[in-house]
């Protein structure tokens, strides 16, 4: 079996829905996060990334909780009350406050009519399932159907919810390593920007390979190796190539780094382990006029 063969099988072009017998990326996700909504299959793959570059759980929660630092500012110093979060795969179950809406959850001091709306998109069935029963438990938390790969929002569901002539906060985090190079990841990026309003923001990470002489390069290697033969997809770009995904956009400070050291409310003091180097995150502006 070829690599694009096994891309069209379990990349982000075919979501594995309900069978079990293949990894899922949102249930391998979930497994790191420590959740209980995966298989066999899926703590396979888990396992075998660990092999190579240890402390795949500590790295995802890293970028969670990159995750959950970028939306703090751009709710207390953007001033956004609106995000759109692609990809959102399965949610974890309360109290474990890592999902979107959760995470901005520390507004509840604002009125109702000032409080955050996070509308989460995936196309895979089961966390469209999972999703509506656990996370749609307010007024401002959507969870619908729609695709990466399809960023025209006129029309869709996911507008319903959203006021588009006002800035959105656009999450890609954890998903474009997923898109292979002949999809070319940087157009989706573009699709993106083009379907929100100037003043929007984009929260981005990727996974990475330093390349060079760097001690981490040759485990991103075998990372990407393991992804390709285990699930089809899932690409350590060099940091020019992730760079690409923010053309035209602003890039905040400290600009792209490893998800620990984004660091608006001050920085994190822990030596990130194997796995935390090999990921590189961002949050960046669409310029206004």
């Amino acid at each position: 079996m070829t690599e694009t063969e096994t891309a069209d099988l379990a990349g982000v072009h075919a979501p594995v829905g309900v069978d079990t017998t293949r990894p899922s990326m949102a249930r391998v996700c979930n497994w790191m996060l420590g959740g209980k909504d995966n298989y066999a299959q899926d703590r396979n793959v888990g396992e075998k990334l660990d092999l190579v570059a240890p402390s795949q759980m500590a790295a995802a929660w890293a970028s969670r909780q990159f995750q959950q630092r970028a939306l703090r500012y751009l709710i207390e110093h953007a001033g956004l009350r609106q995000f759109l979060d692609i990809g959102a795969g399965l949610p974890l179950p309360a109290p474990t406050d890592v999902n979107t809406h959760q995470a901005t959850a520390y507004m509840h001091t604002l009125p109702d009519a000032d409080r955050p709306t996070v509308v989460y998109v995936d196309h895979d069935p089961v966390c469209l399932a999972h999703g509506r029963v656990l996370l749609e438990t307010t007024d401002q938390s959507h969870y619908v159907c729609g695709d990466l790969l399809t960023p025209d929002l006129a029309g869709s569901e996911a507008a319903t919810y959203l006021e588009l002539e006002k800035p959105v906060g656009v999450l890609l985090c954890g998903v474009l390593h997923h898109v292979d190079d002949e999809t070319d990841p940087a157009a989706v990026v573009r699709g993106w920007v083009d379907a929100v309003p100037a003043g929007s923001y984009f929260v981005l990470t990727h996974q990475w390979n330093p390349g060079g002489e760097s001690p981490l390069a040759e485990a991103a290697a075998k990372c990407q190796d393991r992804y390709l033969d285990l699930m089809g997809s899932g690409w350590f770009r060099s940091r020019e190539e992730i760079s690409a995904l923010f053309d035209g956009l602003e890039l905040l400070d400290p600009g792209l780094v490893v998800p620990g050291e984004w660091w608006p409310t001050g920085p994190v003091r822990k030596f990130p382990t194997t796995a935390e180097g090999l990921v590189l995150a961002g949050v960046a502006r669409k310029p206004v006029p």
